[in-house]
């Protein structure tokens, strides 16, 4: 018999679990404790021939990933795939859906009632640049037949449904560095609908190759000279910021129902309460320089959180450190909250962890969730003179303690794609499913 949907009781989306690998290594804590630290993952980059192109970045060294899945997981999947599956399980181990990071589902209803959401800039660009470079020194050699199948940028999420045996949507979203951000939002959307149960939603890349450092290098796009020590490169809002600093790294989210959750008793982080996204119709690769588009993704958020500007405590800003890029946020930022953004605190972490591009946003949602949960601010790093028109409160250098109620974060990337979500705090009343979000 076809599966009925269940009557929809509320449209208040919960996130029960998340997950995460970054430049500091994996799991959550390790990634919030190190930014509220103000420590920076941002290195030279260890191989001699990436480093000639672009000297930093926010490499994820502290990861094996045959300590996660079985050795031939990780012959036949790219990097950005197994990222993402070590996310997906810290993720469902927190949400009470899985246990020890097995592949069994603790979930009682039928598969096709799951969904996988992921975003991602490039999928297996490292795998696919690593077959032209053999190709190159020998035509006729065999690229071997996992090549296509782990490089497209859906492998990542097809293998977490396949790990977890999940045959509802399962969706890549692919808008540069708002991909992420596009997943999580795509995935309320869903959610909302009432016709998938729970989600894993995220975003993930691995972008340190050749072709993709290069032709960040040619584009400007990336910090290639500075004063210093490199791990101080990447200079958000600050007036001599001359580029980003590229990154790898994946986070994952469990997002399903308020009454679902408390149904089953599930511990509610926060809630994903908005979303909205549009396009600069623009350019290639420059920001509207107005911030239109920018501005209607933030107003979309708010909107479809019932929220006003006057309502957001805290901003997580793309701020990638790239002139146009921190000049055109700021304006869009000043645009929509007006003079109220002086007393806004508007923080990056690109400083700490460099550009993870598909998997930036679902990263900096988990600094805006943990912000919600402990109300500690995570700080900018090396902005040490603020450019003028920036948001006056960058939170710099240090994390402050500043309880926090919401959250916005947002996710600009090429080809004028924009994403922004808003997070409330709230817990939930396993009796009778009721927020206790902040109203």
């Amino acid at each position: 018999m076809p599966q009925t949907e269940p009557p929809i009781e509320s449209t208040d989306i919960a996130v029960t679990g998340m997950g995460a690998v970054s430049a500091y290594g994996a799991g959550v804590d390790k990634l919030w404790s190190s930014l509220l630290a103000g420590r920076t993952a941002v290195t030279e980059l260890s191989d001699p021939a990436l480093r000639a192109l672009c000297p930093g970045a926010g490499q994820v060294t502290d990861f094996d990933p045959g300590a996660f899945m079985p050795r031939k997981w990780v012959n036949d999947t790219a990097r950005f795939s197994q990222l993402a599956l070590a996310a997906a399980m810290e993720a469902l181990v927190d949400a009470g859906l899985s246990a020890d990071a097995g592949q069994h589902l603790h979930h009682d209803g039928p598969p096709q009632r799951i969904g996988v959401f992921i975003g991602t800039g490039f999928g297996g660009v490292a795998a696919m640049d690593a077959g032209a470079a053999t190709l190159a020194q020998k035509p006729d050699a065999r690229v071997g037949p996992r090549l296509v199948s782990k490089s497209v940028p859906n492998a990542a999420a097809g293998t977490l449904a396949i790990y977890y045996g999940i045959a509802g949507p399962v969706l890549t979203y692919t808008t540069a560095c708002a991909s992420a951000a596009n997943a999580l939002g795509e995935a309320l959307l869903w959610l909302r609908s009432g016709r998938i149960d729970f989600a894993l939603a995220g975003g993930t890349d691995s972008l340190l190759t050749p072709s993709i450092l290069a032709g960040l290098r040619d584009s400007g796009a990336v910090a290639t000279h500075g004063s210093g020590d490199v791990s101080t490169w990447s200079r958000p809002f600050d007036r001599s910021r001359q580029g980003m600093l590229p990154a790898e790294g994946a986070a994952v989210f469990v997002l399903e129902p308020l009454h679902r959750a408390a149904r089953r008793g599930a511990r509610v982080r926060s809630l994903l309460a908005g979303y909205g996204t549009s396009n600069d119709a623009y350019h290639q690769i420059a920001p509207h320089p107005e911030g239109m588009g920018a501005v209607l993704a933030i107003e979309g958020a708010l909107a479809d959180a019932g929220l006003t500007p006057a309502d957001i405590d805290y901003i997580n800003a793309h701020a990638t450190a790239t002139k146009a890029g921190d000049d055109v946020e700021a304006k869009a930022l000043w645009q929509v909250f007006g003079e109220r953004l002086a007393e806004i605190p508007v923080s990056s972490v690109k400083g700490h962890i460099g550009h993870a591009f598909g998997g930036a946003g679902a990263l900096e949602a988990v600094a805006c969730i943990r912000a919600l949960e402990t109300g500690w601010l995570p700080p900018t790093l090396n902005c040490d003179d603020l450019d003028e028109g920036m948001p006056p409160d960058v939170v710099p250098h240090q994390a402050r303690q500043q309880p926090i109620d919401t959250a916005l974060s947002t996710s600009f990337g090429f080809g004028g794609q924009n994403g922004a979500l808003v997070f409330r705090k709230g817990a939930v009343s396993a009796a009778s499913g009721s927020s206790t979000a902040s109203e």
